[in-house]
């Protein structure tokens, strides 16, 4: 039994390294990689850590490579530990070009991992299982995200949101093994992308006050969500300390902030035409293929009357509507965040 499950794995893995590498290798043809402005940020702090480990020293929390030389604290403010991911093989390989493409490889392969182990404690089918997986690492914003942004903090974080989720309905299922998978899912995330975290942790709260309505949250999950955050804080510790210390210390002048919300009409264009651009964030979206899925979950909450699956969708649903500009929010309420688009997560 162990070496069949073994081999299972084994299989499953070979699998997601050939989609891993499917979803590389085409921006990256003729030994080409577009960078944006975003991926221009990121890929130089990156070389400023690798520079700094082959040193045996400690990034240093102010840069002094790139950004105009202006002294910008981009190391310090910004979560680099899950960036790993690119800092180790810039410190290994002369080329930058292969660095990066071992970087967005092993990007890619986790995120089709973490998927997995979410829908595997969501179903036994195999198909079902499989396709959740593909879509969760092909739909077109988590392309957009990597190649048409270079968004590495958020795509990041989208590694490891399958984790937290994980952990929290292994938590409901009253498995310690949860507490893990929460604590390291949550932990990434603030250690990839801090907004990211404070989303996730909004959506969470709505799901237990939820089910503390429905009279199902108990004292042990409580304790096993405590816990969590104690592995949280662990695995962050060193993010946090950073940041606090630099915001303690300084006066931080931060880029502006606002609200850009998803217009339908701009939106239903790209998903038609299947762009992937980071051209404007007002059309941002979840490809044709998950909002043909979307609404057809949808059409079957009218349908079936039945089904876990219902809250789920139904809650997908409601975050997706709230993207859009429908709804007119006062920007002194939405200045924490600069984009609505990043609740396509």
């Amino acid at each position: 039994m162990k070496s069949r499950i073994k081999y299972q794995w084994v299989f499953v893995v070979a699998i997601f390294c050939i989609c891993a590498f499917l979803a590389t290798y085409p921006a990256f043809l003729n030994t080409y990689f577009k960078i944006t402005m975003d991926g221009q940020i990121h890929f130089v702090r990156f070389e400023e850590i690798a520079r700094a480990f082959k040193a045996h020293q400690l990034p240093p929390m102010v840069n002094f490579m790139g950004f105009g030389h202006w002294g910008n604290a981009f190391t310090g403010m910004y979560p680099w530990i899950s960036c790993l991911f690119f800092i180790v093989p810039q410190s290994v390989f002369a080329n930058p070009i292969h660095s990066i493409f071992i970087g967005y490889f092993f990007v890619n392969l986790f995120t089709l991992i973490n998927a997995y182990l979410l829908t595997r404690e969501i179903t036994h089918n195999y198909y079902w299982r499989f396709l959740g997986t593909i879509l969760y690492e092909f739909n077109t914003y988590h392309l957009c995200v990597l190649y048409g942004r270079d968004a590495l903090g958020e795509a990041l974080a989208y590694t490891f949101l399958p984790l937290v989720f994980l952990g929290c309905i292994q938590i409901w299922k009253n498995k310690k093994i949860g507490v893990l998978s929460l604590g390291i899912g949550m932990g990434m995330a603030v250690n990839s992308h801090v907004i990211t975290m404070a989303f996730t942790c909004l959506i969470i709260t709505i799901i237990e006050l939820f089910r503390l309505f429905k009279k199902k949250l108990n004292l042990k999950e409580v304790l096993y969500y405590i816990y969590a955050a104690i592995l949280t804080s662990l695995i962050a510790c060193y993010t946090w300390m950073n940041m606090l210390f630099l915001m303690h210390n300084n006066d931080l002048l931060t880029p502006g902030k606002g609200m850009a919300p998803i217009i339908p009409s701009e939106m239903w264009n790209s998903i038609l035409d299947n762009k992937i651009t980071d051209i404007t964030s007002q059309s941002w979206n979840i490809g044709i293929v998950l909002f043909v899925v979307l609404v057809f979950l949808t059409a079957q909450l009218f349908t079936k009357r039945k089904g876990y699956w219902r809250f789920w969708t139904l809650g997908a649903l409601i975050i997706q509507i709230l993207t859009f500009s429908w709804i007119p929010y006062p920007q002194a309420v939405v200045k924490l965040t600069a984009f609505w688009g990043i609740f396509n997560f």
